[in-house]
């Protein structure tokens, strides 16, 4: 009750270009999600690797990864509660990987500190948890399609970048791999395309700008 009367509150509230970072963007079952939650995810590259193509706007790449996040966790609670060592260091590698300079910047370009960040990596942790269990089946490979991939795509591509071409005993394992990581990550995207058209997603891209 009390999050529909919150919800009310700020749909009524948006308006001002002042208050433009506390606009809601897309309501999902009855989840908020705001600007601000899409321009932390978008700065941070908090996305999901490969959710979007390399030239689509951060984002609307943002808010789609936010909207299958919530989706899914409003499914997975199994998957609930990530332990705190492993937000703090998700935190330490995120600020690793970017630099403490650009890290530091982003995070006063927002208004945010580092403490206003460990929400939104527990809920990306939490979700790839949630994928993780339910796709924790291993995914078959024939070996008809390793000797095809290897014989359509590893031999061209090794060719083409002037690398050594190893035999197919030899390389067969990592091709097996690459493509049972690559049916795995088709049925994850299957299942969380199923899930939104179930659920009730409102969006309003005019706040995404």
């Amino acid at each position: 009750m009390i999050k529909r009367i919150a919800l009310i509150m700020l749909l009524g509230a948006v308006a001002a270009p002042a208050q433009t970072v506390n606009s809601i963007v897309a309501v999902v079952n009855g989840e908020v999600i705001t600007l601000l939650d899409v321009l932390v995810t978008a700065e941070f590259g908090l996305a999901q690797a490969g959710a979007t193509d390399a030239e689509a706007d951060p984002r609307q790449a943002a808010l789609e990864a936010l909207i299958d996040r919530k989706i899914v966790l409003d499914l997975a609670q199994e998957a609930r509660g990530a332990d705190r060592t492993e937000i703090a260091a998700a935190v330490a590698e995120l600020r690793r990987s970017m630099g403490e300079e650009v890290f530091a910047a982003k995070l006063a370009k927002l208004g945010l500190t580092a403490k206003g960040l460990e929400p939104y990596l527990e809920e990306r942790i939490l979700y790839e948890r949630a994928l993780a269990m339910r796709f924790s089946q291993s995914v078959p490979v024939s070996l008809t399609e390793i000797e095809r991939h290897y014989r359509d795509i590893y031999i061209p591509e090794q060719t083409r970048l002037g690398r050594a071409v190893e035999p197919l005993e030899r390389a067969g394992e990592a091709i097996e791999a690459k493509l049972r990581a690559g049916r795995r990550t088709q049925q994850m995207n299957t299942w969380v395309r199923d899930l939104r058209k179930r659920a009730d997603i409102q969006i309003k891209k005019d706040r995404l700008k």
